[in-house]
């Protein structure tokens, strides 16, 4: 069985007066895009700066593609792709001397080919030769990101990626995370835009405090919550249906003549048997689904306070 990309187990780390990372560990898997959410101050950033060795940590372990940090530094980072929030590019250079520079840096084989190749990646051929001071932040934000796919890392952590860019901005980063996806990359992304961290997420990590409340995918998380929002159509007249739904201690929100949608109390079995009496008491029903299990009703239901 092969390693996961990136594997964290029991990582502590201690500031002076705070823990500010305590006992936290999750896996990610190739193909993975996982939100880390949080208020602010719950340890989302130190945790990306510990598993990129820019943080010392008090104990516990990082692995990148089986390559441990304490043991094997270099081969881990050589998979390790990092972007910080708010990170600087140099006004004075073009966008293909900024990627240049890094690319050197990098020692990056075939510098030329690779520069274009993460150019086209990020929608910005047609800026190679723009000073950096003259792009808007969504390209900037691009350009970075460009910057810290040249060494092709397996694992990618983006620390707020998405922190000041307009609506199309969002759907243009939101496109490339679904590219690097689909290539197999494990992608840790931080950020406060819960709706659109929904669009292409399929794990989420959820802190406060330094502490993992919840650690899953989408679908097992929205399983676990206590309180679920149906949307049920039928074909049969509305009054046998709602008297159920009724009975059964659902709060409806919306009715009409073809069907309702309704706040529920209660686990998957509890859902399970409602929708089983309704069919048994000879309700048509035509459409049965959650409706809001995403990261915002996760998050909502988890625990932690709300983003600030």
């Amino acid at each position: 069985m092969s390693d996961p990309l990136l594997a964290i187990e029991h990582l502590r780390v201690d500031f002076p007066e705070v823990v500010a990372v305590n006992d936290l560990s999750l896996v990610i898997e190739p193909g993975d895009v996982c939100g880390l959410i949080g208020p602010n101050g719950a340890g989302k950033t130190t945790t990306m700066r510990a598993i990129s060795g820019l943080q010392e940590f008090t104990r516990g372990s990082v692995r990148v593609a089986g390559h441990e940090l304490a043991r094997e530094p270099d081969e881990l980072k050589r998979r390790l792709g990092f972007m910080p929030d708010f990170c600087p590019t140099y006004d004075q250079l073009t966008t293909w001397e900024f990627l240049e520079h890094y690319a050197r840096a990098f020692a990056v084989p075939e510098r030329a080919e690779r520069i274009e190749e993460c150019l086209e990646l990020t929608w910005l051929t047609d800026k190679r030769d723009s000073l950096c001071e003259e792009l808007s932040r969504g390209m900037k934000q691009r350009l970075v990101l460009a910057k810290t796919l040249l060494p092709n890392p397996q694992v990618l952590l983006l620390d707020e990626p998405a922190s000041g860019l307009d609506p199309l901005g969002r759907i243009e980063l939101r496109k490339i995370l679904l590219q690097l996806r689909d290539a197999g990359k494990a992608v840790l992304i931080s950020s406060h835009i819960l709706t659109e961290l929904s669009g292409f997420c399929n794990k989420a990590a959820i802190m406060e405090r330094g502490r993992l409340v919840k650690f899953g995918t989408i679908a097992d998380l929205g399983h676990q919550m206590s309180q679920r929002k149906i949307s049920v159509k039928w074909r049969t007249a509305a009054d046998k249906a709602l008297e159920i739904l009724k009975i059964s201690g659902a709060k409806i929100l919306e009715a009409s003549a073809v069907g309702a949608t309704f706040d529920f109390d209660g686990g998957t079995d509890a859902l399970d048997e409602l929708l089983k009496t309704l069919v048994t008491q000879g309700v048509r029903v035509a459409e049965w689904r959650g409706v809001g299990d995403d990261l915002e009703q996760i998050f909502l239901q988890s625990g932690a306070k709300e983003l600030m």
